[in-house]
């Protein structure tokens, strides 16, 4: 129908090309499975894609008898006579669409809403950045494949945002609509077929022109432009391998197309002012130099062991929490301590020391975490609470991670703490560790901040039932009890357990007993004997 579809010798209508709109294919078809069909549809409001001029388009009763062979060819005159069809194309000045969130590989199916670059009632362009997003994997910012009116945003700040999903909903302008002329009533007369006019290039600025260059509107290799730009190339029959972009590093832009289709130069005057900056806008990337691969073979002991040991954690089932801990109170303690304990013990009380001990502190209110899995044949199950505290400690050295352990720390003090620190460390960096000090940790704590990461994820091993592992300190505003901002000093701490006999209620409270010790140091008073 109207220049859609094409009659058929067999008596019904070959489908639309692929250029017809789904609306249109949709009604071709219900008309052509039966002549009565006609009587069914009185009008059919069909919108043109945005990349076309809006335009009129009415069909007679004489234009659709021509569509015809076969059935429709026996309808009566009289028939025909008392029903006109118009089908018409609606001139729209704005069109919204929704930008949605792509998938965007490596098998995520969700993303972490971080920023937003605009806000409803803004005017975006394309390439405009919308808003960044994070997965487990990376941090990307998406931006417009529209140039228009920013109507609504779908998701706030940290909402977790599935693929497919709609972020924003941008109003965009189809263009200059031309003008649509008056419907033209059908004619009563005879029905006799009548061919349907084909429009003509001034009438359609979507046809091509005769004269066009063979393979013109084809997506062009190396050519630098959005599928909005090579859409409107291909309507307009411009070569966009013929078309110099002006836009950044030569970016074909719809200005660039616009200008070639109407045979003006489109970048020229940019060029000729500014060759340099042009030149400077797109450099050449070197030659991608042949790498070559490197088979490391782990033939180190420490190597060898923490293949092992991480062999064997993959068999256990965990669970993990974090906790914000305000360390402002204890690193002002620690401050204060620290002089007097090097001069009167000989040595600096550390930050690492105050959470060993906070850490025998909680499990002694706890005991249940210092624990370990019995044997996994074992019928009934069963599971082992750890008379001492022998709490391991994560050493960097130059051999790799070592994790010597500091015993019976519910009967040290602080000070007796930081001597078994300063003399694991050291015969770590030696590499002079002996059986005993790595053998028999009943929890483990990774102070991993220092070297600088925010909330780490540690993994348990030796059959320990509970890690935890320190993020850096940090200076962040955090609200008093009077409701006003002041700077803190705050360390992200995780805790991964053992999810066979630990429950999450169990990994709560030794959480919320740690962070009472470590943020009121004065709770130890009534703790210490």
């Amino acid at each position: 129908l109207f220049g859609l579809g094409r009659a058929s010798p067999s008596g019904g209508c070959i489908p639309p090309s692929n250029k017809a709109l789904p609306e249109a294919m949709s009604l071709s078809r219900a008309l052509c499975r039966s002549p009565q069909g006609l009587a069914a549809t009185r009008r059919a409001t069909v919108v043109a894609p945005r990349a076309a001029t809006a335009r009129s388009l009415h069909v007679s009763t004489r234009a659709s008898a021509a569509m015809w062979q076969g059935p429709a060819a026996q309808l009566q005159k009289g028939r025909f006579a008392q029903q006109t069809r118009e089908l018409r194309t609606s001139p729209v000045a704005l069109a919204t669409q929704q930008f949605k969130l792509a998938d965007i590989g490596e098998g995520i199916a969700e993303v972490t809403l971080t920023e937003w670059f605009i806000k409803e009632g803004d005017m975006v362009k394309e390439m405009d950045n919308l808003c960044s997003v994070e997965s487990d994997k990376a941090s990307v910012e998406l931006s417009s494949p529209y140039t228009g009116k920013v109507i609504k945003i779908h998701h706030k700040l940290q909402d977790t945002v599935k693929v497919g999903s709609v972020l924003v909903e941008i109003q965009t302008s189809s263009g200059a609509a031309a003008a649509p002329a008056p419907p033209t009533p059908a004619p009563v007369a005879e029905p006799e077929p009548v061919a349907v006019p084909v429009p003509t290039p001034a009438a359609t600025p979507a046809a091509a022109p005769a004269a066009s260059a063979p393979g013109a509107g084809v997506k062009a290799p190396g050519v630098l432009a959005t599928p909005k730009v090579r859409h409107l190339a291909k309507l307009k029959g411009v070569n966009l391998n013929n078309v110099t972009g002006s836009g950044a590093a030569g970016r074909v832009l719809e200005s660039d197309v616009l200008a070639a289709a109407e045979g003006a130069p489109a970048a020229a005057p940019k060029e000729a002012t500014a060759p340099s900056a042009a030149a400077a806008a797109a450099p050449s990337r070197p030659a991608i130099r042949p790498g070559e691969d490197t088979v490391v073979e782990i033939t180190d002991n420490v190597g060898k062991g923490m293949v092992k040991s991480m062999n064997e954690a993959l068999k256990m089932p965990v669970m993990a929490l974090g906790e914000e801990i305000d360390l402002t109170t204890m690193i002002k303690l620690q401050k204060q301590l620290k002089g007097s304990a090097e001069k009167k013990y000989g040595t600096k009380v550390s930050l690492t020391s105050f959470m060993v001990k906070a850490m025998s502190l909680a499990l002694t209110d706890n005991p249940k975490v210092n624990s370990k899995f019995g044997p996994a044949d074992a019928n009934p199950p069963t599971y082992t609470v750890l008379g001492n505290h022998n709490i391991s400690i994560a050493i960097d050295t130059p051999h790799g991670l070592v994790v010597p352990n500091i015993k019976d720390c519910g009967n040290l003090s602080i000070v007796e703490i930081q001597q078994e620190v300063t003399r694991l460390a050291g015969d770590a960096m030696g590499n002079k560790l002996k059986i005993n000090d790595i053998q028999g940790g009943t929890i483990t704590l990774s102070n991993i901040g220092v070297i600088g990461t925010k909330d780490p994820r540690p993994i348990p091993f030796g059959g320990q039932a509970v890690i935890g592992a320190t993020g850096r300190t940090m200076t962040l505003p955090r609200y008093n009890n009077k409701m006003e901002l002041e700077p803190r000093q705050v360390m992200m701490i995780r805790w991964v357990a053992d999810h066979r006999h630990l429950d999450g209620a169990t990994l709560a409270r030794f959480s919320n007993s740690f962070k009472q010790y470590m943020e009121e140091p004065g709770e130890w008073m009534l703790k210490l004997r």
